[in-house]
């Protein structure tokens, strides 16, 4: 190698040394020096004139932004060109059949219960509403007092104003403010004609309290026909002030509440005379026929002939026409 690429490579390889001041600078120039050019340490916002260094981190964040934002308008969207994964795929889940029917349908149910309960009410503990003509009603009242009503279908919180559990059936109800002998034959007819009604009774031979009758069926309309028939029988009768009732073959029923001991083939009751009134009648009856073949019962309101059926019959009847002359 010659003396002069020796002297070229010590030169390009020896240490980076300031540069030698020009001497001509420090007489002459006295211009105040230029002020200090601060480099930047952000390596982001050096640049070099004439070359452009493409940034790719700043690239990056731009795409994912903008792929975000597309994903809110449609999830399936993804930019022309971009063949790079653009990370989780935001997809529209399927409702399936299962769900509708199973979890989902429930929540629906109960929000359905929940927000119509409010406006509602109570709707399975009330009966369904009845027309005007199957509602409650009340029949009637007579000139001495008897009364009548049908209550159909009662509501829950009133089962207990009966006397007996009327939970699904109609009741029907007659009160008077007294008892008479000629309300127990009525009843009687009743229980002999429909035996499939249950029934109620409040009565008193001695007339100490009021007479009650409460009658209880499935059938609202047999019920109803059953009550305002009793109703007007019970109005007829009260306009007379000595009624004669009569029944063949009596029933158990009817011979307990007469406090008949036995059974007998036929009863009549004279109703309306004290007991003075049927004790003269009698005595007149056994000093003028001499009959005793049948059976008699002084009470306080009427007085009871028991026996032979045919026989009873007749004396009733003369018994009957004595007492509208003594009276």
């Amino acid at each position: 190698m010659s003396e002069f690429m020796k002297n070229v490579v010590e030169e390009v390889l020896k240490p980076y040394q300031k540069p030698k001041e020009n001497p001509l600078n420090k007489r002459g120039d006295q211009r105040p020096p230029k002020p200090a050019v601060t480099v930047s340490t952000d390596k982001r916002k050096q640049e070099i004139p004439g070359i452009k260094r493409p940034n790719y981190q700043r690239d990056r964040i731009k795409k994912r932004l903008s792929v975000g934002k597309a994903e809110k308008v449609n999830s399936n969207y993804t930019t022309p060109g971009d063949t790079r994964p653009t990370g989780k795929t935001f997809e529209k889940p399927e409702v399936s059949r299962e769900f509708v029917e199973g979890p989902l349908a429930a929540l629906q149910t109960m929000s359905l219960v929940q927000g119509s309960s409010t406006t509602r009410g109570h709707q399975r503990q009330v009966p369904r509403y009845l027309s005007s003509n199957e509602s409650s009603q009340f029949i009637g009242r007579s000139r001495d007092g008897v009364k009548a009503w049908l209550f159909s279908e009662i509501h829950p919180q009133l089962e207990g104003a009966f006397q007996r559990a009327a939970q699904t059936c109609s009741v029907g109800v007659i009160t008077s403010s007294e008892c008479t002998v000629g309300q127990l034959f009525l009843v009687n007819e009743v229980m002999r004609e429909y035996a499939s009604l249950k029934y109620y009774l409040t009565w008193d031979k001695d007339n100490q309290g009021g007479f009650l009758l409460e009658l209880y069926d499935q059938d609202r309309e047999r019920l109803l026909k059953v009550t305002k028939g009793l109703f007007q029988k019970l109005s007829q009768n009260s306009y007379k002030t000595l009624k004669l009732h009569n029944a063949l073959s009596p029933s158990p029923w009817l011979t307990k509440q007469l406090d008949l001991k036995t059974p007998v083939n036929g009863i009549a009751v004279i109703e309306g005379v004290d007991y003075y009134t049927s004790v003269l009648l009698m005595d007149r009856l056994f000093k003028r026929t001499g009959e005793k073949n049948f059976g008699y019962k002084i009470e306080k309101h009427y007085l009871v002939l028991h026996g032979n059926y045919d026989l009873v019959i007749k004396v009733s009847d003369e018994l009957q026409k004595d007492a509208d002359r003594v009276r």
